[in-house]
């Protein structure tokens, strides 16, 4: 048995396994077309499914109701107390070494990347070098970001065990959670490196410290996804041989209409922080 929206979405997949397979071939007949003589002058046949409909019976077995108990709260708390120190020290230094990145390109003008994280040489007539200082190299401040990143990971552990004593996080959704979560990692963080002196903190500024937060609040997102997302459905049994005996009332036809669609990637900039985000859009 499985849920109907399972049922459904295998559906879907398939329709889209028939559209990569055909999409391939197609690709595979126009290198054919293209060194051959008599057929390069020809468009290459190429097929969508515009439009299909489905209509099968399926039966109907029950209702599955998965509740968001305490357990599922403790699991999603674990996940955040397992992975967020890594995660967030790693986006610190990422964090350090862009500031370091920054501050050198606005002092000295056009960079060119020789390696990443490690030296820049600048286009300029003295031929000016300049390196990115690791943290490695500086242990003090190395082992401030390291007892940060523990503060503020006490601080999230804390704070989002109330969050989730005081919510009713079963009727949240997973979106909801995560931008929680994030809102107040950012406040944790600004709080905990308010107390540093300008040049030691590693944002450049707050829409650097947004950013990282961002960035580890979509990480954690998929983090959260596997316990948050319950499998609550109307249980189905689509196998027809096993229909014989049903009910009436618990057979149920299922009529579905598929439009093909076509989805793109655009590119949205930001035109104050120069800040790229990619998303969907239906074509």
């Amino acid at each position: 048995m499985i849920t109907f929206g399972e049922f459904a979405g295998l559906l879907m997949t398939d329709f889209l396994q028939a559209r990569k397979i055909a999409d391939a071939y197609s690709a595979a007949l126009s290198e054919e077309y293209h060194v051959n003589p008599i057929l390069s002058g020809m468009p290459v046949p190429h097929y969508t499914i515009d439009e299909a409909e489905i209509d099968v019976p399926v039966k109907v077995m029950g209702i599955r109701r998965t509740e968001v108990t305490k357990e599922t709260i403790k699991k999603i708390l674990q996940k955040i107390e397992r992975s967020l120190p890594t995660l967030l020290y790693r986006n610190i230094k990422n964090s350090y070494y862009e500031k370091q990145e920054r501050n050198v390109w606005l002092k000295n003008g056009t960079v060119e990347a020789e390696q990443v994280g490690v030296s820049f040489k600048f286009d300029q007539e003295q031929g000016e070098r300049a390196s990115v200082i690791r943290l490695s190299e500086n242990p003090q401040l190395k082992a401030c970001y390291k007892s940060s990143t523990a503060s503020i990971c006490t601080l999230m552990n804390t704070y989002m065990h109330t969050y989730a004593e005081e919510n009713h996080v079963a009727e949240m959704k997973l979106l909801d959670f995560t931008d929680a979560f994030v809102s107040t990692l950012k406040s944790v963080c600004k709080q905990e490196f308010g107390a540093y002196p300008d040049e030691q903190t590693p944002f450049i500024d707050k829409t650097a410290l947004k950013k990282m937060c961002q960035i580890i609040g979509s990480t954690m997102f998929l983090e959260f996804k596997e316990v948050f997302e319950q499998k609550d459905g109307v249980l189905v049994l689509p196998e027809s041989s096993k229909m014989e005996s049903c009910a009436p009332e618990q057979l149920m036809r299922v009529k579905i209409k598929i439009k093909e669609q076509d989805v793109s990637f655009v590119v949205d900039q930001d035109e104050a922080s120069g800040e790229t985000k990619r998303f969907l859009t239906l074509g």
